[in-house]
């Protein structure tokens, strides 16, 4: 008699779960486990990352030039960079280089990723691909080509004189150059953000935009209802992304203009390059680098907290 009111199969279940061999590995042991086989990249980017972190960090407080022992000097290199007109020149152009290119290259890049997502452009792929091509292009031949574009004889100043009759001096106007490094900068860059926005657009349900449509919404509707709260997470790996490469290029500036013409295209990435191994002043180099990296520390965290909160989109 079943007095408990347990069937025959639940009876055989349970002897069958007694039988079952317990599991070889425990969830804790597989993590274990895990962190064996990522330890060496843990182990690389420690030596090759972290360690020089930190090691500039600790720099910043001595005055070191290759030659002579460390001196501990306290803040003297970061009180003197407050008040050094060249840092803070290249402070200011490194933010009016990389607030430019940054707003230019995401919002050429999304145009681009729109385009290619209708149905009316024609060869797709060719396109895509001409626009691209210039990321896989090696930055210092890009430079080198561009420089000598910019030049007097070059195919831009001629083609600018045929159409408007006038073209700046490119590269040796203090107010023209960090223009024509933007320019070759943005050109060089946006197919890389682009193929980010593609890939977004390619996750929204296109069941999404006939609902849309049905309901009479027009472009714009669907545009500012639709795919830009859809690409949330997509503009925020693109923007931040495209800040932290933006706000740390140097070859570019070096290769095209070395920092002139009177360092109106000098940023900070070319400047500590400088001061480092132009100047021998290896501790002041370290406090600029240090200001550096706290600069794309806030500027990354703020955009994180924006995204994060829902200020775009919903």
């Amino acid at each position: 008699m079943n007095v408990l009111g347990v069937g025959s199969e639940d009876v055989l279940f349970l002897e069958g779960r007694k039988r079952m061999p317990k599991a070889s590995y425990s969830v804790t042991r597989l993590q274990r486990h895990g962190y064996v086989f990522i330890l060496p990249t843990l182990i690389f980017f420690s030596i090759f990352l972290v360690y020089p972190m930190i090691s500039a960090f600790r720099l910043s407080f001595f005055d070191w030039n290759l030659l002579k022992p460390k001196v501990y000097i306290g803040l003297k290199n970061f009180l003197t960079m407050v008040k050094d007109a060249r840092t803070i020149n290249s402070y200011v152009r490194t933010l009016h280089f990389s607030g430019i290119s940054v707003a230019a290259i995401n919002i050429l890049a999304f145009i681009f990723a729109i385009m290619f997502s209708s149905r009316l452009i024609r060869w797709k792929n060719i396109w895509q691909s001409l626009i691209f091509l210039p990321v896989v292009l090696s930055i210092v031949a890009v430079g080198v080509v561009w420089e000598f574009m910019y030049q007097s004889t070059g195919i831009i100043p001629v083609v600018l004189r045929k159409i408007l009759g006038a073209s700046p001096v490119w590269l040796t106007n203090t107010k023209a150059a960090p223009y024509a490094i933007i320019i070759t900068y943005v050109w060089k860059s946006v197919g890389y953000y682009m193929v980010i926005y593609i890939a977004g657009l390619l996750d929204v349900p296109s069941s999404f935009y006939e609902a849309a449509r049905i309901d009479g919404a027009g472009f714009w509707g669907q545009l500012l209802y639709i795919t830009i709260p859809s690409l949330k997470n997509s503009i925020a790996l693109a923007v931040v992304s495209c800040v932290i490469f933006t706000f740390g290029q140097f070859s570019i500036q070096f290769v095209i203009t070395q920092g002139g013409p009177s360092r109106s295209t000098e940023i900070l990435a070319l400047l500590i390059y400088r001061q480092a191994f132009e100047l021998s002043k290896f501790g002041y180099s370290a406090a600029i680098s240090v200001l550096f990296f706290l600069t794309m520390l806030i500027f990354s965290l703020i955009q994180l907290r924006l995204f994060k909160s829902g200020a775009v989109g919903a």
